[in-house]
């Protein structure tokens, strides 16, 4: 059984992490990505310049 802190650990940014690179590897557009996440953060100069190889 995990402890209660495992549980209530923050980890906003690994699923912001893992979001970008499950888009990126389904190759989907800036634009696109902005239709499915309208809150995504990244500029598309960010998004553009992330690589998965």
């Amino acid at each position: 059984m995990k402890s209660t802190s495992d549980r209530l650990a923050d980890t906003s940014e690994l699923e912001k992490a893992s979001d970008r690179l499950v888009y990126k590897l389904y190759q989907l557009t800036y634009e696109e990505v902005k239709i499915i996440d309208p809150e995504f953060e990244l500029t598309e100069q960010e998004y553009t310049a992330i690589k998965t190889g």
